[in-house]
Order: C-alpha cells, then sequence, then structure tokens
C-alpha cells in the first residue's frame, strides 16, 4: 500500500512544477506588457505637452493655455479644461481664418506665435483704451464743475482754489496728488515736453510763493479749466499771462 503513493506524490508535485514552469513566463509577459502600456501612456503624455503640433484629440497644460489665449481674444467662452475638442478646434480654425493662417484647425507654430502676438497687442490695445477713457473722464469731471466759485484753500465742490480742484478732478479717477501745486510738480507723476488732453500744466509766479503756484487741466484746442478768480473755468492758454507765467505739463495718467 506504501509503495503506490510515492510515485503518486511525485506526479503529483511534477505536476505543479510543470504547471509552475508553464504559467509563470506569461504571468511574467502580461505585467511587463501592462508595464509597457503605462510606460507608453506616460510618454504619450509629455509628447502631447511639449509637441510643436497641438490638435483634436490632445490634452493638457499646453491644450490649457492655448485655450486660454482663445478665449482672451473672444475665441473660445468655455471652460478651460484642457482638451482639444470640437469646440477648441472650431475656435482655431476661426482664429486662423481671421489671422490669415491655413485653416486646418491645427495649432502649429505659426497658429502659436499668432496667437502670442495677438495677446500683446491685445494687451496694449486694452492699456490705450484704459488710458483715453481715464482722459476722457478727467476732462468730464472738470467740465461738470465749470462755475464752482474760487475759495482759497478750497477742496470741495464748494468751492475750490487751483490745486484743490486739481487734486480732487484726479481723486475721482482714482488717482491721488498732494494737495500743493509745488509738490505736484516736484512730487507726483511724470514730466513731458507738450500737454494731452487730461495731463496738468503748470505755472509759476501768478503770486508770490516759490516754484509752481498755479495749475490746469488741458482740454485740447490750447485751452485748460482752471480754478481762477473767477471760480472754475475754461482759459485760452495763448494768451500773454499764461505764456509768460508757464512752466511745463505733467502727466498723472
Amino acid at each position: 500500500m506504501t509503495k503506490p503513493k510515492h510515485p503518486i506524490k511525485m506526479y503529483v508535485v511534477s505536476t505543479a512544477l510543470v504547471t509552475s514552469l508553464a504559467f509563470t513566463p506569461a504571468l511574467s509577459e502580461k505585467v511587463l506588457a501592462k508595464a509597457n502600456v503605462n510606460s507608453s501612456d506616460t510618454h504619450s503624455s509629455i509628447d502631447v505637452s511639449e509637441s510643436t503640433l497641438l490638435s483634436k484629440g490632445d490634452r493638457g497644460e499646453a491644450v490649457k493655455s492655448v485655450q486660454s489665449e482663445l478665449a482672451s481674444q473672444g475665441y473660445y467662452t468655455y471652460n478651460l479644461d484642457g482638451i482639444f475638442g470640437p469646440i477648441t478646434k472650431e475656435a482655431v480654425e476661426s482664429f486662423q481664418s481671421d489671422h490669415g493662417i491655413t485653416i486646418d484647425g491645427i495649432v502649429g507654430p505659426e497658429t502659436k506665435e499668432a496667437l502670442s502676438s495677438s495677446s500683446v497687442e491685445s494687451m496694449k490695445l486694452d492699456s490705450n483704451s484704459t488710458d483715453a477713457a481715464s482722459e476722457s473722464e478727467v476732462v468730464s469731471i472738470a467740465e461738470n464743475l465749470i462755475g464752482t466759485p474760487y475759495v482759497w484753500g478750497g477742496t470741495t465742490p464748494d468751492g475750490f482754489d487751483s490745486s484743490g480742484f486739481v487734486s480732487y478732478v484726479f481723486d475721482q479717477v482714482g488717482i491721488n496728488l498732494h494737495r500743493t501745486e509745488h509738490d505736484m510738480w516736484t512730487s507726483d507723476g511724470v514730466r513731458v515736453d507738450s500737454p494731452r488732453i487730461g495731463d496738468v500744466i503748470f505755472f509759476e509766479g501768478t503770486y508770490d510763493t516759490e516754484g509752481a503756484s498755479h495749475s490746469g487741466i488741458y482740454i485740447g484746442d490750447n485751452k485748460m479749466i482752471h480754478a481762477g478768480s473767477e471760480g472754475v473755468a475754461v482759459a485760452d492758454l495763448s494768451i500773454d499771462y499764461w505764456q509768460d507765467h508757464y512752466l511745463g505739463v505733467k502727466s498723472f495718467q
């Protein structure tokens, strides 16, 4: 009875050994294959983010950056999700059409360069528009105060002196200036060679004090609005009095 069991036991052991030898390589290949897939996925993701070409189906920060550029210029109005889908492709094509680029919906070097250039130009235009709006607002506020009486030391619409008037107007557009012409001239803004609308013109020797003694807001056509002895009014800068006392111009915008 003992003798027949031994071969059977060896057979079972041998079968297990054969089974182990037969399946271990197969499992190793599957694990390796899975590792290769993961490695391939990771490599693909890196390629997409660093690629010079972005097209439908791509994902990542590079796509999100393109969406952001398109959004800033009004071509893309959806979530910045980093997915290059049909909506992003359509936005790219619209941009390409407007900028004379071959319409293929692919973000290559030419489209990327155009996006960057347009973004910079857009910022310049926005800045210029803001400056123009600020200049217009300064003049509008000053014009609305015409007729306000002159009050020595006055800083409110109940009455102004010259520096009180200028500082009040600029305060309304969020620009804080010193209280006196002397300090405005020496400490605020930048000096310019010739005035543009909204700049401040300074005069000296209009009364017994050193340095800047009077000021007015330039409104174009060689005229300014200032708080003089007759109150806030428009003055013609071509008359001899202003020519004789002219000191210079400063921009506070």
